[in-house]
């Protein structure tokens, strides 16, 4: 994806600096009645916040700010985690946020009414200890919360666990009067919703003289999705935050419904808006710098971000395909990893690996090839190279790449062409073709909108990106741990 076409993704991303970026909560099951709701309180929040989830702090500070505004609203705020399968207390996003979890459910049992305070100050210190000074800030000891967490730590979260538990919620969820909310995530529609359900006295009426103008109903939203991939509910809310209330319809990629209505798409998951006035009117920026495809009144924005299915493209049975930059230090981790587990016999037998470069080749006025890589010159040079001889010198290309990953950044390619028997001087005379091979290559890569390396492309089908998301793929499940969290460099 280019940086000039980021204008919805920035949306998308744009979360509280405590937020880890990590997948999108997961939708509650269908609720029991809460805690609360046996006498539900009118204009009462309840939100129950998994400690690192973006999403789940914007409705805190939505549900906050609509607090503070409206005299008769109330907000309380419950940590959220999970059990393991031996019984012990677990978080989406690891240690970090387990830990944070508790110190939420240790201030919601002995400091409740400084808890909002407490996050508050905590989304604006999101350094490792950064819950000190949030605690000083909400006027609680952070050596005597230090000491509670780890007293009565365990207690106040299986508190807080059996709570979300009755409440029936699996992920970060927003209550209203002891029922979940199921209304935008946005301000005014939350303040709308809070403000009705106060009694009448306690009411903020709107500006004198003003009247609220019709809303248009938002166009249709299709959601097309394949491989047991879920929704992105996170990129949902982002389209809401573009037309207020939308909503929308689950397809199957191999189903009848989705065959009639988009018998051509080319990648999914796959987010399709109809292309009304008003939604190119909205989307005008996000359209001019090719986010979205038009197709047949259908506006597609195919989402690249985790892993999906190339629908369009034609089977390459039993291939792995590796895109990557050269000198990207996760792409050479995932390069060693795959070639390890290849000649460990980790991988389906009779396997072939193909290795692609992510970059952009043009020609200047004389017609010479003009390379951009976002490593610089040297990375496409040796994307050349590699290309060159994997072409040329098939049976000695992954001796080469090993040798080579050891020093990708060194000048000194030649000592791993000599490591791995090629000529260097035959490469070097190759230039010329190698620049050719490396400027189809490149066009092919940005012909399929893959910008981070590694991502990786299974049978010709089945994308996606990093080397955990490898692992989770049939046949690559022994494709041994990189050593290092999972990463990427994008175009």
């Amino acid at each position: 994806m280019k940086r000039a076409a980021l204008v919805l993704l920035s949306a998308l991303l744009a979360s509280p600096v405590l937020a880890q970026q990590a997948p999108a909560a997961a939708k509650p099951a269908p609720a029991k009645a809460s805690v609360s709701a046996a006498n539900p309180a009118a204009g009462q929040l309840e939100l129950y916040l998994e400690a690192m989830d973006g999403q789940g702090w914007q409705w805190f500070f939505l549900a906050d700010t609509v607090r503070r505004r409206l005299d008769g609203a109330g907000l309380k705020v419950y940590p959220l985690v999970t059990k393991n399968a031996d019984g012990t207390f677990a978080a989406r996003r690891g240690e970090t946020e387990l830990a944070e979890s508790v110190r939420l459910a240790v201030l919601a049992k002995a400091y409740p009414g400084k808890l909002l305070n407490y996050l508050n100050a905590r989304s604006l210190s999101p350094a490792a200890d950064g819950w000190r000074d949030a605690a000083v800030f909400a006027g609680v000891n952070p050596d005597e919360l230090e000491k509670l967490a780890a007293s009565g730590g365990a207690s106040a979260l299986a508190e807080a666990y059996k709570r979300s538990s009755a409440a029936g919620v699996t992920g970060t969820t927003l209550f209203l009067g002891g029922k979940p909310y199921g209304g935008s995530q946005r301000l005014m529609p939350l303040y709308a919703a809070v403000n009705g359900s106060l009694p009448a006295a306690k009411r903020v009426p709107p500006p004198p003289g003003y009247t609220p103008k019709p809303k248009a109903p938002p166009p249709g939203f299709w959601v097309v999705l394949s491989s047991g991939i879920p929704a992105n509910d996170a990129l949902v809310g982002v389209f809401d935050r573009y037309f207020e209330g939308i909503k929308p319809v689950i397809l199957d990629y191999g189903s009848a419904d989705r065959a009639a209505r988009f018998p051509s798409l080319e990648f999914v998951p796959a987010y399709i808006l109809a292309a009304t006035p008003e939604a190119r009117a909205r989307l005008d920026a996000e359209i001019k710098a090719g986010l979205f495809k038009e197709n047949g009144g259908y506006l597609v924005y195919e989402d690249r971000q985790r892993a999906g299915l190339y629908a369009g493209r034609p089977d390459k049975k039993n291939t792995l395909e590796l895109f990557v930059m050269s000198q990207c230090p996760f792409g050479v981790l995932a390069e060693n990893a795959v070639l390890e587990a290849e000649k460990n016999k980790l991988l389906p037998e009779g396997l072939k690996i193909e290795i692609h470069f992510i970059g952009d080749a043009k020609k200047d006025e004389k017609g010479a090839w003009v390379f951009s890589s976002l490593h610089g010159k040297a990375e496409w040079e040796e994307d050349a190279r590699q290309i060159y001889i994997a072409g040329k010198f098939p049976d000695k290309y992954n001796a080469y790449l090993l040798e080579r990953n050891k020093a990708i950044t060194s000048p000194d390619w030649q000592s791993a062409a000599k490591a791995a028997g090629i000529d260097a001087a035959a490469v070097t005379a190759g230039a010329e073709e190698a620049n050719n091979l490396l400027a189809a290559d490149f066009a092919a890569t940005g012909a399929l909108g893959i910008g981070t390396s590694p991502s990786f492309m299974v049978n010709g089908q089945n994308f996606m990106v990093g080397l955990g998301e490898l692992t989770k793929a049939a046949g690559f499940g022994k494709i041994p741990p990189p050593g290092q969290p999972a990463a990427g460099c994008a175009k």
